[in-house]
This record gives structure tokens, C-alpha cells and sequence, in this order.
């Protein structure tokens, strides 16, 4: 089962944030510092801990394998990005500019991006209008807040970045490295099998095959290119791993696995393995800095070769204060696409939000990440009587929502075009 480190280390659910005054007041004086911190863990219960995610747990990113998504796709609908980012949503190497100087930049544009809705409307003329109340119960209805928040889960695939980071990712050195016992495997046969996959492999030791994609009901379908390999043992994976053939990724220290394997009309098709380290699935900047949930971001549609301490470097290089970086799992330790990153002040914390889709470029892959807001249980701020499972990212309202309240408060013209985000059930039932 995924687990929430940051979300069930609290008995109670956290304060509500204030809501951020529209023409832009200072930070400090809509978020005291007793609203802040009143929600804290030690992070030594997230070093060995798996976490449920707001994303679709095998991909997080378009590829996630959304029933709705080829249908709804094309309206999607959300918030825009945060009023934190200059207008026009141009692309911003870190390695070219101080964050200092980009956060100065940032605040000086809040007046003016959120000054009223209609420049809101000019930018985002695809924001809809809530159905009327009588539509608001009913089951058919197509502006439903669950559906729009499953939307919101797939819109790194159709929202441009509003900055960008380049560079180079740090590089790994593993003495003793311990590995999943689940490996991606990429690029396999058209017409392989599963009988096909499990014959070539069990020679490593007993094994599964997870095939994503793959219709039940046809057991000789093609897969989508790729597939995982789960072993008993993370010895099997080990010897995998030895008997490949390797690709020296420099300046990275990575390297790329290749394993050569037949099926009934290909032959000697070589095929990637990716393994994956445990130790690659945490990283604390700052052993001795508290966890503060009301701090910490989701980050959605992560590339597989990204690891905690890339993601945390990235995190700082854009909006500063990471003091902690983790990639979500699931029940084997292999990554999901997803991840959490914490930071120590919260003008760090609002850029990134403010931010919503990143760019990140490197040598060997291009990615676009989703940030959002991290959730947790809680009850509706507004009312404070019932569960609160929507929540507003739009700075405006950004609280926890009971259904009612939810169209209460955005039947208001201003507030119309702001999108719901809910914690994935999904990712919180699986086991």
C-alpha cells in the first residue's frame, strides 16, 4: 500500500492557509508564521516511506493510462499558473539567472497578473463557466469537481511550462547499491509474450511480468513497447544486471543496460533494462530541518531517470530552500513518477506552486514536470463541519473545500475558472 509519510505523521488535519489578497500584499503578513508551522514531522519518518500522490500512480504524467483521457483530454481546464511568474510565461534558465533576482521579479508582477479576472479570462479563454444549480447533484454532470480534477492530474501533457531548467544532473557513485526487485524493461519484441518474457528470464531467478496496457481479454496483444520484470529476489536483478551489456553515461556516471533477448519473429533484439536504486528514492539537504507539510509540493510526471537528490538540485536551482527531495513508489520501491519536495520558507514554497509546469532539460531527456499544492486529510475550511477533499490552488481561495462549500464560494464570477485538485484515491486503496 502507498503510504503518506507527510500526511499521516498528524493526528489532526493542518490550519487552513489565510487567502492571498488579489492586488498583492506581502507574503509575510497573509501567512504568520503560527498558520506555518502547525504542521510538522521529523524527516527521519520519510526516509523509508512511500507516498500517496494527487497523480495516476504509473506514470503521473499523460501515459498514465486514464480511462477518461482520450475522450476528455481536449477540454481540459484548469487554474492558470499562479500570479508569481511574469506574464507570458517566458522560459527562464537558472543557470543564466539569480533566484534572487527572479524572485524580485516574481513579486513584482503579483499586482498586475492578478489585478482582475478579466485579464484572467483574456489569458485563459478556454475557463468555463459552472453549470447551473440544478445540474450541480446531478451524476451526467460534465463539469463534475471529480471529473476536473482528473483532468488536472494529465495537464503537463497540455499546458505550456512557465520556466525552464537546463543543465546537468549530479553525478551518482554507488559503492554497495541495494535495487528494486521490480526493473523496467523498454523497447521489448512487438510479438513477445508473457510466456515468451517469463522463459527468457526466469534463468535470473522467479519472476512476474506487470504489462501495462495489456488488454485481459486478448492475452496475445502487443504491448505498448515496454514492460516490468518483478523478481523474487534482488539477487535475480543483480544477475540480470551482470549478464547485460553496458553504456557508460558520462558526465552522469549512469549507465545504460542492454539485454539481448528473441521472440518468434525477431531475433536478438537487444531491449533496455532499467534498474532502480533504493537510495536514489530519498534526499535531506538538511538532516537537521524539520519537515513541514504546508511546505511541501507534489511533483507530477517525473522522468524515470531522475532521482531525489536530481529533482531536489532542480527544485533549488528554480525557486531556492529545498531541504528535502523524494520519489514516490510503490509496493515494490520502484518509482511511479511522482515526487515531494520540501522547502524551509514559504516564499519558496508559493514560487513553486506559482509555477505549476516546469521544463527540465538535460543531455539525455527533455521532461515537463506538474507542481502542485501537497494534500492532505482535511476538513472543509469554510465551513469547518465536513471533510474538506477538494482543494483551490488558485491563490485566491487556496483552502480545502466540502462539496457545498466548493460551489458556494465559485459561483462567483471571479472564481468560476478555478479548477479542483483531490488526492488520488487510487494511489490511497492500492496495496
Amino acid at each position: 500500500m502507498l503510504s503518506s509519510p507527510l500526511g499521516n505523521v498528524l493526528g489532526k488535519p493542518p490550519l487552513g492557509f489565510l487567502p492571498l489578497d488579489p492586488v498583492g500584499s506581502d507574503l509575510s503578513e497573509k501567512f504568520p508564521t503560527s498558520t506555518l508551522r502547525n504542521s510538522r514531522l521529523d524527516s527521519r519518518s520519510l526516509l523509508d516511506s512511500r507516498s500517496s500522490s494527487p497523480s495516476d500512480s504509473d506514470t503521473s504524467g499523460f501515459s498514465s493510462g486514464s480511462d477518461h483521457l482520450s475522450d476528455l483530454i481536449s477540454s481540459l481546464r484548469i487554474s492558470p499558473p499562479l500570479p508569481f511568474l511574469p506574464i507570458g510565461g517566458v522560459s527562464r534558465d537558472p543557470l543564466k539567472m539569480g533566484v534572487g533576482s527572479r524572485l524580485d521579479q516574481d513579486q513584482a508582477a503579483l499586482a498586475a497578473v492578478t489585478s482582475s479576472s478579466a485579464s484572467a479570462s483574456k489569458r485563459w479563454p478556454g475557463a468555463s463557466v459552472w453549470p447551473s444549480w440544478d445540474l450541480l447533484d446531478s451524476p451526467e454532470d460534465p463539469f463534475s469537481i471529480e471529473r476536473e480534477a482528473r483532468l488536472h492530474r494529465q495537464a503537463a501533457a497540455v499546458n505550456e511550462a512557465t520556466c525552464t531548467w537546463s543543465g546537468q544532473l549530479p553525478p551518482r557513485n554507488y559503492k554497495n547499491p541495494v535495487y528494486s526487485c521490480k526493473v523496467f524493461l523498454g523497447g521489448v519484441p512487438w510479438d513477445i509474450t508473457e510466456a515468451g518474457l517469463i522463459n527468457t528470464f526466469r534463468v535470473f531467478g522467479s519472476l512476474s511480468v506487470e504489462w501495462p496496457g495489456k488488454d485481459g481479454k486478448h492475452p496475445r496483444c502487443p504491448p505498448k513497447g515496454y514492460v516490468y520484470l518483478v523478481f523474487e529476489s534482488e539477487k535475480s536483478v543483480r544477475a540480470l544486471l551482470q549478464a547485460c551489456s553496458q553504456d557508460l553515461l558520462s558526465p552522469d556516471g549512469l549507465s545504460e543496460y542492454y539485454f539481448k533477448m528473441s521472440s518468434r519473429r525477431m531475433r536478438c533484439k537487444e531491449v533496455q533494462v532499467i534498474p532502480w536504486v533504493l537510495a536514489d528514492s530519498n534526499f535531506v539537504r538538511s538532516p537537521s530541518q524539520r519537515l513541514d507539510p504546508s511546505k511541501t509540493v507534489f511533483v507530477g510526471a517525473l522522468h524515470g531517470m531522475l532521482n531525489a537528490e536530481a529533482l531536489a538540485a532542480v527544485m533549488y536551482d528554480l525557486f531556492g530552500g529545498v531541504v528535502y527531495a523524494g520519489i514516490d513508489t510503490d509496493k515494490h520501491k520502484y518509482p511511479i513518477g511522482s515526487g515531494r519536495v520540501t522547502f524551509n520558507n514559504q516564499r519558496s514554497y508559493l514560487k513553486a506552486v506559482t509555477a505549476a509546469f516546469v521544463e527540465i532539460k538535460t543531455t539525455k531527456f527533455t521532461k515537463k514536470v506538474q507542481i502542485d499544492p501537497y494534500l492532505e486529510d482535511s476538513m472543509c475550511q469554510v465551513c469547518s463541519a465536513q471533510p474538506g477533499p477538494f482543494f483551490c490552488r488558485d491563490q485566491i481561495c487556496f483552502k480545502y473545500f466540502c462539496r457545498s462549500c466548493w460551489h458556494w464560494q465559485h459561483s462567483m464570477e471571479l472564481l468560476r475558472h478555478h479548477r479542483p485538485l483531490m488526492r488520488n484515491q487510487k494511489n490511497r486503496d492500492s496495496s
